[in-house]
């Protein structure tokens, strides 16, 4: 599809662009949505391909599983296409196998049973954010890749990157030139924050609130994005 349009101008040659254009034409982090895109999409997978996959549910708590966040989400996906019988199948045996680990574990004494217990507190990696990070991956090298391209170049600037994305982005650009105005523009992105924060602080003493801009009062909204999220 080379020579298409994604969205907003953007030049797509594959699948992988036109989902980070879309990602972009949300308007928040386009890592964070890229991220929550493809866990979403594999909770959906597993509700509707694998809860009667004899293989994968004795995988689970050995080989992969569900974060705190993505158990929830799991049944949030599953009630939003049909009900919860997938999830409670799912959870059904992620507890049975919590459950032996935990009586095995209470069947040792002293050093032993700390040690059980230690080990049955261990998860195995989250099937979804696995798959989230993943695709997060892809995407960062992907926006490196196209930062010769001016749309491509111009849009990525445009991104309000959250900090952690920000920072995973900077370390695949790497030392690559056509990243460098990009990595410079964000980095003054942040700076002018910091200063609208400290502009806040330095405008909320009663005899200075007149002083208050509304850059300064949206400061702390942003940060909170800027560091959580989105």
């Amino acid at each position: 599809m080379t020579g298409d349009l994604a969205t907003d101008g953007l030049p797509a040659r594959d699948i992988v662009d036109v989902r980070l254009a879309a990602a972009i034409k949300l308007g928040g982090c386009a890592i964070c949505a890229v991220r929550a895109r493809s866990e979403r999409a594999t909770l959906d997978a597993i509700i509707a391909e694998r809860v009667l996959d004899i293989g994968f549910r004795e995988g689970l708590e050995r080989e992969h599983g569900f974060c705190r966040r993505h158990s929830a989400e799991l049944l949030e996906a599953n009630r939003q296409a049909s009900g919860s019988l997938g999830a409670s199948i799912l959870f059904g045996a992620i507890i049975e196998r919590r459950v032996t680990s935990l009586r095995e574990s209470l069947r040792a004494r002293g050093r032993s049973r700390r040690q059980r217990l230690a080990e049955a507190g261990r998860r195995p990696p989250c099937i979804a954010c696995s798959q989230g990070a993943s695709a997060v991956e892809i995407a960062l090298g992907r926006l490196v890749g196209r930062s010769a391209d001016p749309a491509w170049a111009a849009a990525t600037l445009a991104i309000p990157f959250c900090l952690d994305d920000l920072t995973s982005l900077l370390r695949a650009a790497g030392d690559e030139a056509a990243f460098a105005p990009i990595a410079e523009h964000h980095l003054a992105r942040l700076e002018e924050l910091r200063g609208r924060l400290d502009g806040f602080v330095d405008h909320s003493a009663q005899d200075r609130r007149h002083l208050l801009t509304d850059d300064e009062r949206a400061a702390a909204d942003e940060a909170a994005r800027l560091l959580g999220g989105d």
